[in-house]
């Protein structure tokens, strides 16, 4: 141990007593700090993903520069044979060399820690998932300072020993990549892609610590490094002895069953989920409805027995989730079956609804079609659902477990929808949203008229946004009347109808916010647009079709967490904001659900709506807004359960806007489940769709919140460096000084 510090020590000091270990480390950081502010400006998200996505490419050039020295110098200067004539081992010297490479390359990395410390107050990182990541990066250093040291072994040049790393780094992460996998026979490809450290490292990357990926690593560091003992150890040997021979044999057996272990470590299961809302691991709602089941749930796997690269990496987390829901129930049986290699199967799985999907790919110099299968049956008792096809594991989750949980259930609560009449130009329906209520609740479908007879009341009203032009004060009255009985409502209202033709808007007189002013509830006739926390949409010009930011259509998140659940960025375009003031009725507190940002602001003139509009923002007008409010009974002796929510929008939960922003789907559902007192699936469905969006309080100008951010990570980084350097570089001039007055 004492020897392995002593030249680990040693190495370490040569890396930064000289110029050429900062300036390597200065450029990787701004390298990747240029790279990444590069692209984040386009996705706006609150994640590294971006950066370590490039990481693979740059360490493939930055390891291969830190780590060619280390056998190559030994070598030109003819220290490694009195290195090695030491009473030292020469595992022990290649260990020391190893973890030296790998301490510099680790520190170069957490020199881009400034980037997440200063995102922070731009938005909500995942620090567990940013801690993965980082693991993840070690463990990818690892591989590729081995492979860097076995290339310094072979020479004593250090640019041939660049080139030799540069090449097998840049070859293993190449193999890895769709657009070479798909190419090769379908074998070939997967073997390929196991073999390669990207895909390992890209799964770390989304927050999960996967153990099959860390033993990956793990023998990529025993295979190149038992291969750097024999370049080094040969070089002391005659070629045609016996021990050289017995050397190789050893060797080569070691690297064999390593890159073996490698490949067939995909059957060893073991994770660890780093990731804030537990997206990988079984959420509290699951658990608790598998721990109460009563009889079996069969879920049957269709899948292909080869998958294509297309689904490969989501058919093996859809397998290790239904491992872990196997291990967590003993009601839970799992089968699989594989259509494509079993024509009993096939049969099965065309018969029950789970077709093959066809992906165009390029192989062997000309376009395929290649089928794959990866659907699901989940079975209880005579009940039976199928999902045809599985494109990713975000949703799965809630998506079994809803539909067990609609098989276990009997009976259901009542979802009840008052059909008022459209007043919009381009209205969106709700045939969506109604279908994913359905899997969980009655729906029924009720004329304002109707309201009067309805017998049996439901557990919640919806009211979409509309015109209660020809509505009667008698339904009117009942709807207040339900409320204050304890029936739960949500109601959407649009003060301001919306003409998407001609990008204009106008006035609803008979949107019904009036006679909600008894609550304490004035919906104001405005139109509310934040500029910078907004979306950005795809609009028609001159020049073709560009992407643009759009004010109008405002992102924020809900306040309250137990009436929403943990769902943070939602979409509501063309939305009005709410006053409140002191509720008429007795016993009734009115409190905000949803608000918008501190830099919203309220827009009375709305005649242009498009992404050019003038966009003023005065100071009476801007600030926190209120667009959603919750209705409670604050009578604590009373046994009516008063639940209602009220929006000032409706076209966030139509069709056109929540089909491709499904947070606001999630947020519905919730609000449903709340008002509905049925909050048992809320955790599952917020978790695998929560945005991360970046939220700057100023950008564009040079002082501002974004711009300082960027340069900041630019300048405070490489200062850092050159201040150790200055000052390791002046302590080695004071002892050398000193040594030289000793001498004297």
């Amino acid at each position: 141990m004492r020897s392995l510090l002593t030249i680990l020590n040693k190495d370490l000091k040569s890396y930064f007593d000289q110029p050429t270990g900062y300036i390597l480390n200065i450029i990787f950081v701004v390298t990747i700090t240029f790279m990444f502010f590069r692209t984040i400006e386009t996705t706006n998200e609150a994640s590294l993903r971006p950066m370590f996505s490039m990481l693979p490419w740059i360490l493939s050039i930055y390891i291969p520069a830190a780590t060619m020295r280390l056998f190559s110098e030994e070598q030109r200067d003819g220290t490694l044979e009195i290195l090695f004539t030491q009473p030292v081992r020469g595992v022990i010297v290649i260990l020391s060399k190893f973890f030296a490479g790998l301490i510099f390359v680790v520190i170069g990395i957490l020199g881009t820690l400034i980037i997440p410390f200063s995102l922070v107050f731009a938005g909500n990182l995942d620090f567990g998932a940013l801690l993965a990541q980082y693991l993840g990066a070690i463990f990818l250093s690892s591989s590729l300072v081995s492979i860097g040291i076995f290339s310094s072994s072979l020479t004593k040049n250090q640019i041939v020993a660049f080139m030799i790393a540069l090449s097998i780094s840049i070859l293993l992460i190449i193999i890895g990549l769709e657009f070479i996998n798909i190419t090769l026979p379908s074998e070939l490809s997967i073997l390929l892609q196991d073999l390669s450290p990207i895909t390992h490292f890209s799964s770390i990357t989304r927050g999960l610590i996967d153990l099959r990926d860390v033993l990956y690593f793990i023998s990529i560091d025993i295979a190149f490094l038992s291969l750097t003992y024999l370049s080094i150890r040969g070089k002391s040997l005659n070629t045609n002895s016996m021990q050289y021979r017995n050397l190789r044999i050893g060797v080569g057996s070691l690297v064999i069953l390593s890159l073996v272990f490698a490949w067939f470590g995909n059957s060893i299961q073991g994770r660890v989920d780093f990731t804030e809302d537990k997206i990988y691991s079984l959420a509290p709602s699951t658990k608790n409805i598998f721990d109460n089941l009563d009889d079996y749930v069969t879920i049957t796997l269709f899948e292909s027995k080869d998958h294509p690269i297309n689904t490969a990496l989501t058919a093996r987390d859809v397998n290790d989730f239904l491992s872990d829901l196997n291990a967590r129930s003993k009601f839970v049986r799992i089968k699989h079956r594989y259509p494509d290699a079993n024509e009993k199967d096939a049969e099965e799985s065309e018969i029950l609804g789970i077709p093959p999907v066809q992906f165009n790919i390029r192989r062997q110099g000309e376009f395929q079609v290649k089928t794959g299968y990866l659907g699901m049956t989940i079975a209880y008792a005579n009940n039976k659902e199928v999902i045809p096809f599985i494109e990713s594991l975000d949703g799965l989750e809630y998506k079994i477990t809803s539909l067990t949980f609609k098989m276990l259930n009997d009976t259901k609560k009542t979802i009840t929808f008052i059909n008022l009449p459209s007043v919009k130009n381009n209205q969106y329906g709700m045939s969506s949203f109604i279908s994913l209520l359905s899997q969980q609740y009655n729906i029924n479908i009720v004329s304002p008229d109707e309201l009067q007879g309805i017998q049996n009341l439901p557990d919640v009203f919806i009211m979409p946004g509309g015109s209660y032009e020809n509505m009667k004060i008698d339904s009117i009255q009942t709807i207040q009347n339900y409320i204050n009985q304890g029936t739960s409502f949500l109601i959407l209202i649009d003060t301001v109808n919306i003409d998407t033709n001609r990008m204009i808007a106008y006035q609803n007189e008979f949107s019904g916010s009036k006679y909600w002013e008894n609550y304490g509830i004035i919906v104001k006739n405005n139109i509310l647009f934040d500029m910078n926390s907004y979306e950005t949409l795809p609009f028609s010009t001159q020049s073709g079709e560009v992407l643009l930011p759009y004010p109008y259509w405002l992102r924020t998140p809900p306040l309250d967490s137990k009436s929403t659940g943990k769902v943070n960025s939602i979409l509501f375009p063309w939305t009005s904001s709410i006053e409140l003031i002191k509720p008429l009725i007795n016993n009734i507190i009115v409190e905000p659900l949803i608000t918008t940002s501190p830099t919203a602001s309220i827009q009375y003139d709305y005649q242009d709506l498009s992404p050019g509009a003038n966009f003023e923002a005065s100071r009476d007008n801007t600030g926190v807004q209120v667009i959603g409010v919750k209705i409670q009974n604050n009578d604590k002796s009373s046994n009516i359960p008063i639940r209602a929510i009220l929006i000032a929008d409706s076209d966030w939960l139509s069709d056109f806007i929540a089909s491709s922003n499904q947070s606001n789907f999630a947020l519905g559902m919730n609000m449903v489940d709340w008002l509905a007192q049925e909050n048992k699936l809320a955790d599952i469905r917020s978790k695998v769709i929560r945005e991360r969006k970046l939220d700057w309080s100023s950008k564009g100008e040079f002082f501002s919140h974004q711009t300082l951010t960027k340069n900041l990570n630019y300048v405070l980084t490489p200062i850092i460096f050159i201040i150790i350097g200055f000052y390791r570089y002046l302590k080695r001039k004071s002892i050398q000084k000193k040594t030289f007055s000793d001498e004297k």
